[in-house]
């Protein structure tokens, strides 16, 4: 099971509506600082709490609007999960034959259950939709079984001590640990355990010690509220209480510290090797039917190696294959594999001109792809000269073998940079060069002349050459020169080549 989609409403920085669609196996975050990449993670953890709503409000709204998350789930086990003791009563919410979808509001509404009984929703409520009603409903217990649905596991870039303190369930460390010891409670090694502590705290041991201030006890509250026996139990605690006390140590040139001690660099470090650990034992285990486990990592690569960031990503691909991932980050190196087949990459920005969210959907556009030309462009809009004549020249090949024609129809594109440049100059959106960009120092001279600053930049950036006297014969292209006619390349690819 995964996430297909998320719609905010007016949840922080996204006011109105918003779909998300999402992949099943990696979704990449990339954009602007503050333009709501993490908010995706904070709309996850709504679904599951249900904070007061002004919390999570866009700004400068009216305290009368509505704040929404939904979630559409999606998977061939979703029946198969609503087919466990837990969650059999919610099979009526199952639309068609793998899909569930669920959702926190702010606003206060009402259904109607099986009995003709009015019930109230509040924020406080998760609801599923009812495909049947073709309304949000709330059975009774629903959110006590949400776990029971699906977990989620958080690593943001400002970490806490206390996700490193002990082995709790709601942590990871936890989640490895008590899953690698669950046959540990039946070992000999457990039965030894019980056995030792039944001497230590039965009648042979530290009951025996207690046992006349136990008989005190019992004696005035006899006296005092009638007859009762008192009893003081040590019973075994169960594994998990255990874990509880237990802490992660790491050691370093012979000293032992605990990790919450430890730097954000190192703590992150681990957060990410007990991701990697976990999934690996996860998806070892054949024939269970396990609740599904969504992991949301906040900017991966910081403290990471180019190097390390290689070796993460090739880590994260493994665990894609059956957890589905959220990533935020701003390294082009964690792009490096992106496969728009099997990822997702959405793109944020805080530009008021342009979309806060936009789905990419030019990376593929070379045969190549992903190249680190296309991935700072398309993804973090870093215009390149590198980029630029990757571009250039798949559209030349493009031209070329769709027979695209020039002046009338009269001519065909080949091989030729000239005919190519005189195919794009006949483009009404066309940039032409000036007398600022000619050939030689703003002097015509008797060999072909760029008609186009696409051709003008590509000739450029291959062929800067030097005139005789040591200074440059091309005046050299800016990047916002080249980012103009990079645009230009990706109207003509959308128009006439695509």
């Amino acid at each position: 099971m995964y996430i297909s989609k998320i719609t905010l409403e007016n949840f922080r920085c996204f006011e109105g509506k918003t779909d998300i669609l999402l992949n099943s196996g990696i979704n990449f975050f990339v954009g602007d600082n503050n333009a709501g990449k993490t908010t995706i993670f904070k709309a996850v953890e709504f679904i599951k709490s249900g904070k007061i709503k002004e919390e999570w409000i866009t700004k400068n709204l009216s305290k009368d609007a509505e704040v929404s998350v939904e979630l559409e789930l999606k998977g061939d086990d979703v029946a198969q999960l609503l087919g466990t003791d837990k969650l059999k009563k919610y099979q009526s919410y199952l639309v068609g034959d793998d899909k569930l979808i669920l959702k926190r509001s702010s606003k206060e509404s009402t259904w109607t259950d099986s009995k003709g009984k009015e019930k109230n929703i509040s924020l406080k409520n998760i609801t599923f939709y009812n495909p049947e009603t073709k309304v949000f409903e709330n059975p009774s217990g629903i959110d006590t079984v949400l776990s029971s649905l699906f977990d989620t596991q958080f690593v943001y870039s400002d970490l806490k001590n206390e996700d490193y303190q002990g082995f709790g369930k709601t942590n990871i460390a936890g989640r490895l640990i008590s899953d690698v010891t669950e046959q540990f409670k039946t070992s000999p090694e457990w039965q030894e355990l019980k056995r030792a502590h039944s001497v230590a705290f039965g009648t042979e041991g530290l009951a025996q010690l207690l046992s006349e201030v136990q008989s005190r006890v019992q004696g005035i509250l006899n006296e005092q509220y009638g007859e009762a026996k008192v009893e003081f139990n040590f019973g075994l605690p169960t594994l998990d209480n255990f874990f509880k006390n237990g802490n992660i140590l790491l050691e370093e040139n012979g000293i032992k510290t605990d990790v919450s001690e430890k730097g954000t660099g190192m703590q992150r470090a681990l957060a990410l090797s007990l991701i990697q650990v976990y999934a690996g034992i996860d998806n070892q285990v054949s024939g269970i039917l396990k609740t599904p486990l969504f992991f949301f990592i906040d900017e991966p690569e910081t403290f990471l190696h180019p190097q390390a960031q290689d070796k993460l990503l090739a880590s994260l691909e493994k665990i894609s294959d059956n957890s589905q991932i959220f990533i935020t980050t701003h390294s082009p190196y964690l792009l490096r594999s992106y496969n728009k087949n099997s990822h997702k990459l959405y793109i944020f920005s805080r530009n008021p001109d342009e979309k806060r969210i936009q789905e990419d959907t030019h990376i593929g556009i070379l045969p190549y792809s992903p190249s680190w030309g296309e991935i700072n462009y398309f993804a973090f809009k870093v215009a390149s000269p590198e980029f630029h004549n990757e571009l250039f020249g798949e559209l030349h090949n493009l031209a070329r073998s769709k027979n695209k024609t020039f002046e009338n129809g009269s001519k065909t594109v080949g091989k030729g940079i000239s005919c190519f440049d005189t195919w794009l100059s006949e483009r009404s959106d066309v940039i032409p060069t000036d007398l600022e960009h000619v050939n030689f120092k703003g002097k015509v001279n008797n060999s072909y002349q760029d008609k186009t600053m696409t051709s003008y930049i590509r000739n450029h950036i291959d062929h800067p050459g030097d005139y005789p006297d040591g200074q440059p014969v091309r005046k050299k292209p800016t990047i916002e020169e080249i980012k103009d006619s990079i645009e230009f390349m990706l109207k003509v690819y959308e128009s006439e080549l695509k």
